[in-house]
Order: C-alpha cells, then sequence, then structure tokens
C-alpha cells in the first residue's frame, strides 16, 4: 500500500506494505518518493518522479503511475488536484489519517478517529499520545509507574488534551472527576437472589419487632446466610462489605437461643468496639428481658474524662460482649463453666487472624472454644478475607460469601505536588461533600486518615479555618472527647474527622466519603488488607446513596524506596490478601500454655494433634520442654497441668521470659519498679515549638518521637540545646536535671531516661493528678506531649503488669509482694 500526502507543490509518497493491520501499526517507509504536477492542456500530469534514500535518484513519470496502479492507494486528507490527477489515471483510493508525530520519527502510521487521540486539534496515534504522556510524566519528577493511569484516561477520554490538562496547575479536580476516577465498583450481583420478609423468619416475634425496625426485607448476605443453615445451627465464616448486615446475621442465631436460656458469646478485637456492642445490645435486648453483659479487662481508674468498664459476673448473663483477651482470660484461668449452657460465638473481625501479636491468640481462643463447646454454634464475621475457604475450613465453618457492597463505590487518584495543594483538597472535597444531601436526606461527611496523631490535628485545625467543620481523632484522646466527637458526628454537626489509620478497625462513623492523607500506617506502607478495611468506611446504606474514595498522592514523596505515586498504584490494583497465623517462639509458647490451663489438652499428643501441620519457630517437643524448663507446666505419667506459676504467667498474657523476670526479681525489686521495667511509658512527644526550632539550628527533620534514638541524641547533648530560645532552653535543661540521671555506659540509650519518665507520671498519679492533669504538667514542665488517653490507657497497663506481680507473688505464697501490689493498684485506681 501506498500512502500519498499533499505538501506545498508536491505529493508525497510512502510504500509501508501490504494493508493488512495496518491501523495503528507504525511502519518505516520501503522508500521516500514525491511527485511533481503540472497542468498540460487543462489536464493535471507527472511532470517529475524523485525517489530518495541515500541520494535523490529522478525516475520518468510512467515509473510512478506503475507504481500507483499496483498498489492499495490512500491519500491523505483531501486535495482536489491530487484525487483529479487519481481520477484521470482510473486508479481507486481512499481517503485515510496519519499521525503527524509520527511522521517526524521517520515513521508512517495509519488511524481512524475512532484509535486515534486529539492533541492540538491533530489527530496522533495510540504510541504517540502514551510517549507525549511520557515525556510530560518525566519532565514533572512522577514516578512512571503511574503511567497506566493515564494511560487508563487516554482510553476513556479519546483526547489527548483533556488527559494532559490534569498537570495544568489550574486543574480543578472537583469540576473533572470524569479524570480523576479511578474506577466505580457496583452493587451489581450475578445472584439471582429472593427477597425474603424478615416476618417470615423462625424466630420469636419480639425479635422479628425489633429487627424490623432497620428494615423489613433480609440484606443480600443474610439471605444467604438463612439458605446456608443459620437458623439450623450451622457453623458460618461470612464475609461481605462493611455496612453489609454481617452484624445482624450474629444477632439472628443468638439471640432466639438467648431468649431460651441460652447464652450468645459476642467478641471484638477493641475495647472501644465491645464497648460500642454492649451499648447497642443492652438497649436492643433488655427490655425482652435479657441479661447483658461486658468483658474487657479493664481495670478500674477513676480519672476525669474516662469511662470505666467494670467486670460484670457474667454467671447469670444471657448476653456477653468481649474483647479476645477479656474471654481468653476467662478460659486460662480455667473458668469456662462461667459460660454454662454457652450456644452461640459470634467472631467479629476474624481477619485479625493475621495480626502478627494477636492473631495466633485469636485462633488459640477459637479451638479452645471449640474443644471445650462442641456444641456451640461459631459464627464469623469478616470483611477482609483473602483465603476465605481455607480459613473456613480450619475452623469448620460453612462459607458465606457476598462480594458486592451495599451501595456504589467512586474511587478516586489525584496527584498533588505540594503539602499545601493536598490540605487545600482536603477542605474541598470535605465542603462540597457535607454540601450534598443524599436522598435519605443525610449530609455527606468524610473520614480523613493521615499516619501520626499530629498531624490529625494539623489537619483537623486547618481546615477549621477554612469554614470546614472537623475534629482530630485518635486513641490519645480522652474517652469523653472522643465521644463527644463520635456524637456530633452522629448528629451530622461535623464535615470531617481526621483520624490515623492506626485507628481504622475501631472508627465506626457513617462516613460517605474517606480521604486518604497518606499512605502509611506510623512509618510502615499499607497493606492491602488494611487499605481495604479502610476505603470499606466510605458509604452506609442506611445514610448515603453511594460512597466516594480519594487518594491524594504526593509526587516525589518517598518511604524507603518506595514514591507515594507507586504506592497509591499499587494499592488501588491490589486484592485482599491471604490471612495467615504467624508464630514467634513466644506467641508459639503463650498457645501451648494457654491451651493446658484452659483444660484444653491433658497428654501432649492432644495439645499437639491441632498443631501438627502448622509452621513453627520450635519444634513440638522442644516448645513443650521449654514450658517444663522454666516451671510453667507439669507432667505426671504423661498427664500434663499447668503450676500454679504457669497458669499466673498465662493468665497475664506474659511471655515465659517476663514471667521469668518477675519471678526472679519479687524478692529484689519493688513490685512498681519491675511493672516499669517491663511496661514503661512509650508514647511521649517533644513539643512541636522545640522541634521546629532545633529542626531549624541543625537542619533536620527532628522527629517529635520523645523516645527515638535521635531525639534522645540531641536532648543529651549541649551544642543545639543552647541555641533555643531562653523558656525553651530552660525546659530542656530542667528535663536533663531530672532524667538524664543515670550513670549507665550506655547512655542516653540505656533506658533509664524513659524508666524515670514513667516513674515521675506514676508519682503523679499517687499524687491524685489525673490523667489529664499529668498531661498538662508535662507539657508546662518540659515541653513533653503525652496525650491524657496515652497516660490513662498506659496506667490501664501498668496495673495489669503490677497484677501479675501480685498473681506470680500469690503463687509463691509471698505475702508482702501481694499486700504492695494490693496496695499500689488501689492508689493508682483512685
Amino acid at each position: 500500500m501506498i500512502i500519498l500526502r499533499r505538501k506545498k507543490k508536491i505529493v508525497e509518497l510512502f510504500p509501508i506494505g501490504s494493508s493488512k493491520g495496518a491501523i495503528n501499526s507504525r511502519r518505516s517507509p520501503l522508500f521516500y518518493g514525491y511527485i511533481k504536477l503540472r497542468r498540460v492542456d487543462g489536464n493535471l500530469k507527472i511532470h517529475k518522479f524523485i525517489v530518495k534514500k541515500d541520494k535523490e535518484i529522478i525516475f520518468p513519470p510512467s515509473e510512478a503511475v506503475k507504481i500507483l496502479r499496483k498498489q492499495n492507494i490512500f491519500l491523505i486528507g483531501s486535495d482536489p488536484d491530487t484525487e483529479e490527477l487519481l481520477n484521470s489515471l482510473n486508479i481507486n483510493f481512499k481517503h485515510t489519517l496519519i499521525c503527524k508525530h509520527c511522521t517526524f520519527e521517520g515513521f508512517i502510521t495509519l488511524i481512524n478517529k475512532e484509535k486515534s487521540y486529539i492533541f492540538h486539534e491533530d489527530y496522533l496515534c495510540r504510541i504517540c499520545a502514551e510517549n507525549e504522556i511520557k515525556r510530560e510524566l518525566k519532565s514533572r519528577s512522577y514516578d512512571l509507574s503511574t503511567f497506566p493511569r493515564f494511560k487508563q484516561m487516554l482510553d476513556e477520554t479519546g483526547n489527548l488534551e483533556r488527559v494532559l490538562s490534569v498537570f495544568n496547575p489550574r486543574f480543578d479536580p472537583l469540576k473533572n472527576t470524569e479524570l480523576t476516577m479511578y474506577d466505580k465498583i457496583s452493587t451489581k450481583s450475578a445472584l439471582n437472589l429472593p427477597k425474603v420478609r424478615i416476618d417470615h423468619l423462625k424466630i420469636p416475634k419480639k425479635l422479628i419487632d425489633s429487627f424490623k425496625k432497620q428494615g423489613t426485607h433480609l440484606l443480600p448476605v443474610q439471605v444467604l446466610a438463612i439458605q446456608a443453615g443459620l437458623l439450623e445451627g450451622e457453623n458460618l465464616l461470612v464475609v461481605s462489605a462493611t455496612a453489609s448486615g454481617k452484624t445482624l446475621i450474629g444477632e439472628m442465631a443468638g439471640i432466639p437461643e438467648a431468649l431460651t436460656g441460652g447464652k450468645l458469646l459476642f467478641l471484638t478485637p477493641l475495647v472501644a468496639l465491645a464497648n460500642q456492642k454492649y451499648g447497642d445490645f443492652k438497649r436492643r435486648y433488655e427490655k425482652m428481658g435479657l441479661n447483658v453483659s461486658i468483658r474487657v479487662g479493664m481495670s478500674r481508674i477513676n480519672a476525669k474524662e474516662e469511662i470505666v468498664i467494670p467486670e460484670e459476673d457474667i454467671n447469670d448473663a444471657d448476653i456477653i460482649v468481649g474483647t479476645y483477651e477479656g474471654l481468653d482470660f476467662l478460659l486460662r484461668a480455667g473458668k469456662s463453666s462461667h459460660l454454662n449452657n454457652l450456644k452461640t460465638v459470634v467472631v467479629d473481625e476474624i481477619h485479625m487472624l493475621g495480626d502478627d501479636e494477636r492473631g495466633p491468640r485469636l485462633r488459640g481462643l477459637i479451638h479452645r472454644l471449640k474443644t471445650l463447646f462442641p456444641s456451640v454454634q461459631l459464627i464469623g464475621l469478616s470483611a477482609t478475607v483473602g483465603n476465605p475457604r481455607e480459613i473456613a475450613t480450619e475452623f469448620g465453618l460453612k462459607l458465606v460469601e457476598y462480594p458486592q457492597r451495599p451501595v456504589p463505590l467512586e474511587r478516586h487518584l489525584i496527584f498533588v505536588t505540594t503539602e499545601e495543594e493536598k490540605n487545600h483538597l482536603l477542605s474541598q472535597l470535605s465542603r462540597v461533600e457535607y454540601q450534598n444531601r443524599s436522598k435519605k436526606g443525610y449530609h455527606g461527611q468524610s473520614i480523613i486518615f493521615t499516619n501520626s496523631r499530629r498531624k490529625t490535628h494539623s489537619i483537623a485545625d486547618y481546615l477549621v479555618r477554612r469554614g470546614v467543620k472537623a475534629a482530630a481523632y485518635h486513641a490519645g484522646l480522652s474517652y469523653v472527647k472522643k465521644n463527644r466527637i463520635e456524637k456530633d458526628f452522629a448528629n451530622q454537626k461535623l464535615a470531617a474527622v481526621v483520624t490515623t489509620a492506626a485507628l481504622a478497625a475501631g472508627v465506626d462513623f457513617p462516613a460517605s466519603q474517606v480521604l486518604f492523607e497518606s499512605l502509611v500506617m506510623g512509618n510502615k506502607r499499607l497493606t492491602a488488607n488494611e487499605f481495604s478495611q479502610m476505603l470499606g468506611r466510605a458509604g452506609r446504606p442506611a445514610y448515603h446513596d453511594q460512597g466516594k474514595v480519594y487518594l491524594l498522592p504526593e509526587v516525589g514523596r518517598s518511604y524507603g524506596d518506595e514514591t507515594e505515586e507507586s504506592q497509591a498504584m499499587e494499592l488501588l490494583a491490589s486484592e485482599t490478601e491471604p490471612v495467615k497465623v504467624t508464630y514467634s517462639e513466644d506467641s508459639q509458647l503463650e498457645q501451648f500454655l494457654a491451651d493446658i490451663c484452659a483444660g484444653r489438652a491433658d497428654t501432649f499428643s492432644k495439645l499437639t494433634e491441632d498443631y501438627e501441620n502448622e509452621e513453627f519457630p520450635l519444634e513440638l517437643e522442644e516448645a513443650f520442654n521449654i514450658l517444663l524448663d522454666y516451671h510453667l507446666v507439669n507432667e505426671q505419667e504423661g498427664i500434663i497441668s499447668a503450676t500454679d506459676y504457669g497458669r499466673a504467667v498465662s493468665v497475664s498474657f506474659l511471655s515465659y521470659e517476663e514471667g521469668d523476670f518477675i519471678r526472679e526479681n519479687m524478692m529484689k525489686m519493688d513490685p512498681l519498679d519491675i511493672a516499669l521495667e517491663l511496661e514503661p511509658f512509650e508514647n511521649a512527644y517533644l513539643s512541636n515549638r522545640i522541634t521546629t526550632q532545633i529542626g531549624r539550628i541543625l537542619k533536620i527533620n527532628m522527629s517529635t518521637r520523645l523516645f527515638a534514638d535521635s531525639t534522645l541524641d540531641i536532648l543529651s547533648s549541649s551544642s543545639a540545646i543552647s541555641k533555643l530560645e531562653p523558656h525553651l532552653r530552660e525546659r530542656v535543661m530542667k528535663l536533663q536535671m531530672d532524667f538524664y540521671t543515670c550513670k549507665c555506659k550506655e547512655r542516653p540509650f540505656c533506658g533509664c531516661f524513659q524508666r524515670e519518665l514513667s516513674r515521675k507520671i506514676v508519682k503523679k498519679r499517687l499524687n491524685r493528678r489525673d490523667p489529664v492533669e499529668i498531661s498538662r504538667k508535662l507539657m508546662r514542665d518540659y515541653e513533653i506531649h503525652a496525650y491524657a488517653g496515652d497516660v490513662f490507657s498506659w496506667l490501664d497497663s501498668l496495673i495489669r503488669m503490677l497484677e501479675a506481680v501480685r498473681r506470680i507473688a500469690n503463687a509463691y505464697r509471698n505475702k508482702k509482694v501481694v499486700r504492695q501490689t494490693n496496695q499500689l493498684i488501689r492508689d493508682i485506681e483512685n
């Protein structure tokens, strides 16, 4: 085939081979030729025919006619003279388009309008359009892993100019959502499920009346659970999206049993979630005559702005809501009889099996419950399990899976170049979303995820200054403050909450929009499962018509070897990962000991029968021998039992080494010193005023974490401190004098500073200071920022460690240490 193109006074000629597959295929011309035309007696004739290779060669015009008659001819554009010539020679031709950019590089590429891309009033082939994008990405320092996203935009719009407009500083992503939208996840299902009315269920009428307040018909995943035998006692693993109705599945199974004398046990990973569920169940079911109790393992610290969740007697409870550890404490203590007539166990967030620390504990707990209560109905709930069939098989559960979301979800990707641009977008997106009202009458509201508590406050303050009602929300806040924010959000008084990724599992705000300010959790990148869990917070069927998610990666920002842009692309393309329980030596030994303490196993063969195919760091017999060597268990005539000391270690959730440290030192050290050695205060930060000034002096980006090695190093030297403003210098010097008092060779990395600060907090508490007051005092005296909620949580953890000291002292009949720890616990609590 030959391509003809009129260029001023000549007609260019490009022979490019077969016409088969020529569209959007780059061809190098076999040679380049051109013809000059002359009008003779009113008719157009070929005057000259020139072929250029290494040099120009003139051929007779008849040679050009011969070539043209042998080939398929395609004419670029419309040219009356060329058309007249071809018609006079009886040569058939077709019109075509070529990519002008290809000709600059010596190629000919045929295109049509359907398979080309508009750019400066020209049509470009795919290769040139993609190369233009790559040039733009490179010139603006984008990670090339983002190219597939721009290629996707090119395919969707067919307009290169539109795609490149996103690089324009005046580009408005809120007015060009078709360019920012990565994809849309619909609610359509291939399953043809029947509509099931709640009042058709074979459950008590008063329960039907209660359930109907949430809707007259079952949601799809609930229908699937019924079909799988939920009401016939089948054990189920239910995997479906957030807000798809999973919790009600557990209630449909457990509440009818509770109404006839059985017990329902509802387990969650977090105290906050357990407390929320406890409140929900009390409101709904106490009016039916059911006794609802909670078991979360908290102490009774009396503090302003904090809630005390007392341990309730569960013997007479019909419904028990608890954390995994709160319930496991009972089993390890050998008190499984308190769960007499247990009929239903619901394990919420069962994907926590994949958590490094809690996964082995949850797996062990489920197996202990199944062994101790073999006839119980077990229901696992999760939104993020990549290997649901494997998990279901392990625990003997029937899989119920419904992948569709309850509302559609739009996922958007906007690349930003500065932090200021990112913050501006956060305020715009939050404001616009709040101005939208759903068909159900609710404002749109946003959850903004970031990677540090400090940033939750700075972003929330930024939003408020720009007229967006927002609040920072994280684990360091007091219960009263968190509760106030939760209520304000529920009452539509807030447009946005800014929270940390670390709190994602505990956030239960009915948001329509999730904004990712950061894609890391602390200093660790988000996993696919964490990302899935977080974006699942966008859109609730009871409130919203759809959910929206925005990722705002900053170009050039990197974490380790990975840029934020590439991480965003990876997360958006990711699928839910398999959940796998991973054991350390400590967690393996802890679970073996817990099984023995709970009565799940009384021989070595029983102990190991469920673990034979597991990947453990220790051989099974080697692990058992460690338990024997450390006097945690006894074995007589093949029968295994826990020692009093072993049970004390197990119910305290200690590693065998922590237990051994307490045992070896309880006669030598004060109980408080032992507890501080094992449970020092962690969440302390230098004030922004100090880190900003020191960072400016040393020309570094200084960490705010007080116990980071770099911070300790700077605080122990005088060069930077001497250049601080006088009032700040005085506070840092006071910090040095009060806490840098040891003579250790490793100072300041010996841990003494951390222990001394921890001791200072305890001393303030023993002087009847409240966590809020302690927090203020640390800031006033030392420019140390410790959130009141963190102080409260740490005091609670410290009491649990003191209780561990007391239990071990009890095991060895050491009444003096028992009395000391009892007094210390009472003083800290009150």
